[in-house]
């Protein structure tokens, strides 16, 4: 904790939204939820969970912002929870202090050294957690589009902005434009929401766990994989933030 306390948080600052979390039915749900959605299908339900990596984008600046340090923590507990290696837990947001990475260095996270976009292909075999707490549309839908084939798609599984809430909320030609291949994969998505009993209703709310099972996939035209254009967005586009450097 001294890195927590060198950028202004005390010991019970640090400690509260782990207790309040670990401690909590929200906590126990979650967990059970992922667990089962990490299960291969057809796997009998006391078979170990399959090795595991997580990939986190978008925490923001947890050493001011308490929304942030309890998503943090829960992305610290399913790393214990799922029995995940420092080595295969990464993160990345532009917004990271100096003082920031020190402290995920310092808790066996790795720190991704660019901004990747999104743009990430997840391995073909290993199970991939993508954890993006309230992360725009923009990003996923380059999530999506990096992984755009069955075998990648149906070993990843990704904790954000529910898909469902993102059709139903954002007008067809804008969602073309930011969220198209969200769009074309929701057919065959599975979707879960998180469970709404968390003390704090702004934490994880309008979240959900998204997979894609294979069995849907197989479903899916063949055309729908044919020759993904990357996406581009527009530069005031607010949800994205670009690799680009400023002209």
């Amino acid at each position: 904790m001294t890195t927590f306390m060198l950028l202004g948080l005390n010991l019970r600052t640090c400690l509260t939204p782990w207790n309040d979390l670990t401690s909590s039915e929200f906590y126990t749900l979650v967990t059970d939820l992922i667990t089962k959605v990490l299960h291969s299908e057809g796997d009998d339900k006391d078979t170990k969970i399959p090795r595991s990596e997580v990939i986190c984008y978008g925490l923001g600046n947890f050493s001011e912002c308490i929304i942030a340090r309890y998503q943090l923590c829960l992305l610290m507990a399913l790393r214990e929870h799922l029995k995940i290696v420092a080595s295969d837990c990464h993160l990345y947001d532009p917004k990271f202090r100096a003082g920031e990475i020190d402290i995920l260095s310092e808790m066996g996270f790795r720190v991704i050294d660019k901004n990747e976009e999104g743009k990430r292909p997840c391995a073909v075999d290993t199970k991939t957690l993508f954890y993006m707490p309230h992360c725009g549309k923009s990003l996923c839908n380059n999530l999506l589009w990096a992984n755009w084939d069955r075998q990648r798609l149906a070993n990843m599984v990704v904790i954000g902005n529910s898909f469902s809430s993102i059709l139903d909320n954002t007008p067809g030609r804008l969602l073309e434009e930011t969220g198209g291949y969200i769009q074309r994969l929701h057919p065959y998505c599975t979707e879960v929401p998180l469970p709404t009993t968390f003390k704090f209703t702004d934490i994880f709310n309008d979240t959900s766990i998204h997979s894609f099972p294979a069995n849907k996939l197989q479903n899916a035209p063949e055309e729908l994989w044919d020759s993904p254009s990357e996406p581009h967005y527009e530069d005031d586009d607010v949800e994205f933030i670009s690799n680009k450097l400023p002209t």
